[in-house]
């Protein structure tokens, strides 16, 4: 079976259901006895805004033409960083990020922070609703995990200059905790339902101030990524009218959500919210969004990709557990190490563009570059301990150093949204906030 193969088509739990009704041939699945009724936000979330929560999952995206830097001779970017006066919601005191760096590409869209706040605002009476019992609040996506791991990150010796910034420093080693899971905000789903799968990786003792305003002092590094390079959207109001017709009791609103996406974008998203995989611990993870990479005029855009190490793709179970995802992770971990690669794809030409999430950036024009390698040692992955740690970790790619600050309209939102959620479900739970120290 090739690796084509082993992702299956299945149906799709959002608003893509409705696309199915109005072109059927978009809509053809290999497992028709599952079930098509479960119309949910979690979907449209489910694919970038958080593995954590990626609305991992996931959010959206956007487009702009920026400076071009060539692979082989790191240019001289202009410092011309724009600082912008964002409203914010005074109550929540989240701010929208107040930098949007030019020279790289980025772009403010109108009433960016404002239609961030709303969707801010809809995702956390949502989840209040739904949550109303102390200790019950879950993520209002990626919120099951098929498998929480203990890890280290080792930095390579020899990697490029270029990319021997913030965490990479070479021959650096890092603990880390990785979690692996369904992008779906249902904790109950079945692994067997069609879904965008997250793989999320904090580093430990990362010295130095994060840009997370309540993390500052954190001493964790979060990357966050999904199983597919790109983004089914690139306008946070786009983003925003996907959520008011999904939350709306109409029907024929939510009839008209394949006509707000686009043709393009709709494809996109089936394609997020359809797949089966056979192994969490098989599969290549995206950033799919890009990230700074140093600081002053050396300073850059990237991506990020994750794959593992071997070339071993297991089929796709012909009769799928209800868990079927954690039991094959708990089966590899148990037997021995799993490796994998963690690359870097530089930003080499204008095509590359830091606001548009919805194309690939081509890798023959700038191949995935290794620089660091994540070893998952052989362990029990249903221990109580790492049980207890599934529920209290918390990503957001803006728990990081400023090295690496994320890039783009998608990871705005993301500021805001993750942040706000991060709140909420914390205090519903009746938790305090606070970053793990070891793994």
């Amino acid at each position: 079976m090739t690796e084509k193969d082993q992702t299956v088509m299945a149906p799709i739990h959002s608003p893509l259901f409705f696309f199915g009704i109005l072109f059927p041939a978009l809509a053809k699945t290999r497992r028709p006895s599952a079930s098509y009724i479960n119309l949910d936000r979690n979907m449209l979330c489910a694919s970038f805004l958080r593995p954590r929560s990626f609305l991992h999952t996931p959010l959206s995206f956007i487009r702009t033409v920026a400076p071009t830097t060539p692979r082989t001779h790191i240019r001289t970017l202009t410092a011309t960083i724009t600082a912008h006066n964002m409203s914010t919601d005074s109550n929540l005191d989240v701010p929208f990020p107040s930098i949007i760096d030019e020279a790289l590409g980025e772009r403010l869209q109108p009433h960016e922070a404002e239609m961030t706040t709303k969707i801010a605002d809809v995702i956390d009476g949502t989840i209040r609703k739904q949550y109303q019992e102390p200790g019950s609040a879950k993520r209002d996506v990626h919120a099951r995990a098929t498998g929480v791991l203990k890890a280290v990150f080792k930095v390579h010796e020899d990697i490029p200059a270029e990319f021997a910034k913030g965490v990479f420093i070479p021959g650096k080693s890092y603990e880390a905790i990785i979690r692996f899971s369904n992008a779906s905000g249902n904790a109950h789903q079945e692994d067997s339902q069609g879904d965008g799968r997250g793989f999320a990786i904090k580093l430990l003792n990362v010295p130095g101030a994060k840009i997370l305003e309540s993390d500052k002092d954190a001493m964790t590094q979060d990357f966050v990524m999904i199983n597919h390079p790109v983004f089914f959207t690139n306008s946070t109001q786009k983003y925003l009218e996907l959520f008011n017709k999904n939350s709306s009791g109409s029907v024929l609103q939510k009839l008209t959500i394949p006509f707000t996406l686009g043709l393009k974008g709709s494809l996109i998203l089936k394609k997020l919210a359809s797949g089966l995989i056979a192994n969490p611990l098989q599969i290549q993870y995206y950033s799919a969004v890009p990230y700074q990479l140093g600081l002053g005029e050396s300073r850059r855009a990237v991506k990020y990709s994750i794959k593992p190490v071997s070339s071993q793709k297991d089929a796709v179970p012909e009769n799928l557990s209800h868990e079927y995802l954690h039991e094959a992770v708990k089966a590899t971990v148990g037997q021995g190490d799993v490796q994998f690669k963690f690359m870097v794809q530089p930003k080499v030409n204008e095509q590359m563009d830091v606001e548009d999430s919805m194309t690939e950036w081509c890798q023959n024009e700038s191949p995935f570059q290794e620089v660091a390698t994540i070893t998952i040692p052989k362990q029990d992955a249903d221990s109580e301990e790492l049980k207890t740690l599934a529920e209290r970790l918390s990503f957001n790619p803006w728990h990081s150093l400023v090295e690496h600050r994320p890039l783009g309209a998608t990871n705005r939102t993301r500021k805001v949204v993750y942040e706000r959620i991060s709140r909420v479900r914390d205090s519903i739970n009746a938790v305090p906030r606070e970053e793990p120290t070891h793994a």
